[in-house]
């Protein structure tokens, strides 16, 4: 019943126009969310709260956790997000791909069924287009971790998943798997040091500190400023 009354509302813009007003209604009051100006969220997204999406954002069929958000312009879809991470301005996602070998001709009409044109070639498709979804459920392409910072200008690959911790430089070209706590830059991306040392990596990817309560994260706020003290203060647990 649901799904039918999504398509019916889907296959009118004026419906889709009103359920996408008090969906954001919605949100914000509910789950504190901040949306700038011009703004585009699909209905079947997912939010956990304390979101800010900036002008021009798009977030579609995705999830984003707590404490995470997206600035000006960046476009994210079909991507699974962790708790408090930053996005930064036009980040975007890319899907599909083309052969670059074998192929005497890079065109969709002599490997696809898709049709692009209007037309094909083939009776078969010849050639994977797209990476396989990221999760079991095949809802996402894209998977990105908790803390998160990605920089200005990021394109990120469908198939891609980026580990917890990472940081990505600006302007990068994301085509393959990133490590947790790894930073990486250019085009294509290329591992340039870990933010940490390989115990305290271990540590934070086993202490997992965006799942603790607010109350917690609150409370050791402070302690958040310098990795040595925090392994201290918590390796233990």
């Amino acid at each position: 019943m649901k799904q039918r009354f999504r398509k019916i509302v889907l296959s009118s813009k004026f419906l889709t126009k009103i359920a996408l007003y008090f969906l954001r209604l919605k949100l914000k009051k509910k789950f504190n969310i901040i949306f700038g100006s011009n703004v585009t969220i699909g209905l079947s997204t997912q939010f956990e709260g304390r979101n800010y999406f900036g002008d021009n954002a798009v977030i579609m069929a995705s999830k984003i956790g707590y404490a995470s958000y997206l600035g000006d312009n960046t476009s994210m879809l079909k991507a699974k997000i962790g708790r408090f991470t930053c996005i930064g301005p036009r980040v975007n996602c890319i899907f599909g791909k083309h052969p670059t070998h074998t192929f005497v001709s890079s065109h969709p009409a002599f490997f696809s069924l898709r049709k692009q044109i209007g037309i094909t070639y083939v009776k078969s498709q010849l050639f994977d287009e797209f990476e396989k979804p990221v999760d079991e459920e095949g809802k996402y392409s894209i998977s990105i971790g908790n803390d998160v910072w990605i920089g200005y200008g990021v394109s990120i690959m469908d198939g891609v998943t980026i580990g917890d911790g990472a940081i990505i430089a600006s302007n990068s070209l994301v085509n393959k798997d990133v490590e947790p706590y790894a930073i990486v830059g250019g085009s294509p991306a290329k591992y340039i040091k870990s933010r940490f040392d390989d115990d305290q990596i271990k540590f934070l990817l086993q202490f997992k500190w965006w799942d603790k309560d607010l109350a917690w994260i609150e409370q050791n706020a402070a302690r958040f400023t310098d990795i040595k003290e925090f392994y201290k203060s918590f390796g233990d647990e």
